[in-house]
């Protein structure tokens, strides 16, 4: 890829592209389910734009996941665009996500412990990436979000 590639932390200028992605038929969410997602991660959570060119083609959702002393992060959703896919993106997203939420531990005074996050089994790309960065399977659960799918569950011991 020779486009200028930045990771940021989004802020509210990108609220409308990260509304329109995350309001896509296939995640069957509305337009106002869309807001209330994305303006609740950028107000109390954290979001990582990808930007190619100036231009969000990639976003990566994370959290602590419960009280701040366990040192748990959850990563929600990581979205790259299709035609941007298999360039590097998602980890760059992700292995950015990581070491945002040690450095959050590590500012508060935490060890950092795990990174949690949730996947789908039919998600054989997105699954190559979080095994190549570390994550280990550790669980799968039976319609969790999707009636009928199987969800799978991965850690990151830090």
């Amino acid at each position: 890829m020779t486009a200028a590639v930045r990771i940021l932390t989004a802020s509210r200028i990108d609220l409308p592209r990260l509304i329109e992605v995350f309001s896509h038929p296939d995640l069957k969410t509305s337009i106002d389910e869309s807001k209330w997602f994305v303006n609740c991660y950028l107000e109390y959570h954290h979001i990582l734009v990808a930007k190619v060119d100036g231009e969000i083609q990639g976003a990566c959702f994370w959290r602590i996941e419960g009280e701040r002393y366990s040192g748990l992060g959850w990563i929600e959703n990581i979205w790259v665009e299709e035609g941007f896919r298999k360039l590097g993106l998602g980890e760059r997203l992700l292995t950015r996500a990581v070491a945002d939420i040690k450095d959050y531990f590590t500012e508060h005074g935490v060890k950092p412990r795990k990174v949690v996050l949730f996947t789908q089994r039919e998600r054989t790309s997105a699954r190559r990436l979080y095994e190549r960065a570390g994550f280990k399977h550790v669980a799968s659960v039976e319609g969790m979000y999707d009636p009928g799918g199987q969800d799978m569950i991965y850690l990151l011991d830090l």
